[in-house]
């Protein structure tokens, strides 16, 4: 083995003897990643949303309010939680959260259908969730075109209309709808997979920053440095091979989870996610060492560790647009490693890109790990001669 070797073999075998007498930092690398990848899937486990609960105020009650009430409540994604006498006791629940929506039917709807006039039937929606307003808007449109269909349906056989040709008069124009990559809208491969692999970018960057971390706060830098024969790469190089093969087990456990068990396997590149996932723990591990040197001081890197990795998710794009960010959103978003790891998650694992569309994300998040790791590098062998930045909390 080269001198090299040997010195990355030495503070390997160092950091595992820490390890060993540390249960706490054994469970951050094993168990508690574990749970929380667990908990995610648990959370999103349905797929998608179902019986969402919403409230009907019926000033109609005629055969026609309760045919629509009945179709609202069979919806899957609906359910009717109160048929209301008035729009206080509605608003009421949806105030209480105990409801999202108010279907609000005209008390002349059915004088109006048989007349032949129009009728609107009034919806209103809780636009705080999103997600639950979104879902909820489809399945009541959905159900009243389909009410309305059916009654003009009915009303053009009666003077005789085919039914072939009564459906062509009523919509002449029709929409052909095709859903790509996630056809039955489930939120596992939408949320449940980004956010998992959100968690493991944070315990990643949290490893090295402890790992690292620990040995300023408690001023064993010298020790560490001479376990590596003074060559601040091998001294980084071996404290971070543990953190790096067991986070890599754990992507490869995410895989299973998701690919294999819940059965939304990789449509695209398997290559260039392996690939692209091992870059992604290495830029993590670099920006965790590197949030350390630079620090210092154990407490500030954690702080630091944990402004730059907990909010990221919500720049990374799934959940507002990437492009229609401000510019400074935009800029920051595009410094963070998870941002480029999700897009090239999004693209390969459901959208089924082939390598080649990947590259640019590849490149990008190799120029994480070497500029970052590169920086730890320099910034630990200048501290090597700065023993006052030791023993820092």
């Amino acid at each position: 083995m080269t001198r090299s070797g040997n010195a990355i073999a030495s503070s390997l075998r160092r950091e595992w003897a820490r390890l060993r007498a540390d249960p706490w930092d054994i469970a951050m690398l094993g168990a508690i990643p574990l749970a929380l990848y667990l908990l995610t899937w648990w959370t999103f486990s349905a797929g998608v949303a179902r019986d969402l609960p919403l409230v009907v105020h019926d000033r109609d009650r005629t055969v026609v309010s309760r045919n629509l009430i009945r179709m609202l409540d069979a919806s899957p994604g609906l359910n009717v939680v109160l048929v209301a006498d008035n729009e206080a006791e509605a608003l009421r629940l949806i105030r209480a959260r105990e409801a999202f929506g108010l279907v609000s039917i005209p008390a002349d709807l059915q004088e109006s259908v048989l007349a032949g006039r129009g009728a609107k039937v009034q919806w209103a929606y809780n636009a705080q969730f999103s997600a639950h307003s979104g879902s909820m808007t489809r399945d009541v449109r959905a159900v009243v075109a389909t009410l309305s269909a059916g009654i003009e349906l009915q009303a053009r056989a009666r003077r005789g209309t085919g039914p072939g040709q009564a459906g062509v008069q009523i919509e002449p124009v029709q929409t052909r709808i095709s859903t790509l990559f996630n056809e039955n809208g489930s939120y596992i491969p939408s949320l449940a997979l980004p956010v998992a692999f959100t968690l493991l970018h944070m315990f990643v960057t949290l490893a090295a920053v402890t790992a690292i971390g620990r040995e300023f706060r408690a001023a064993t830098v010298p020790e560490w440095l001479a376990a590596a024969h003074g060559k601040p790469a091998a001294a980084l190089l071996g404290k971070l091979l543990i953190p790096c093969a067991c986070f890599a087990v754990h992507a490869l456990l995410l895989f299973v989870l998701f690919g294999v068990v819940l059965r939304w396997p990789v449509q695209g590149s398997a290559t260039a996610m392996l690939a692209g996932t091992a870059l992604f723990i290495t830029a993590c591990l670099a920006l965790g060492a590197a949030i350390a040197v630079f620090t210092s001081s154990l407490r500030a890197a954690l702080s630091a560790s944990a402004f730059i990795t907990a909010p990221a998710f919500a720049f990374a794009g799934q959940g507002f647009p990437l492009l229609s960010m401000p510019l400074s959103a935009r800029i920051w978003a595009e410094s963070l490693p998870l941002t480029h790891y999700l897009q090239m998650l999004n693209n390969t694992w459901t959208g089924g890109a082939p390598l080649r569309y990947n590259l640019a994300h590849l490149a990008i998040l190799l120029a994480f790990t070497l500029g970052l790791g590169v920086a730890a590098w320099l910034r630990l062998a200048r501290r090597m001669h700065q023993p006052a930045t030791w023993g820092k909390q």
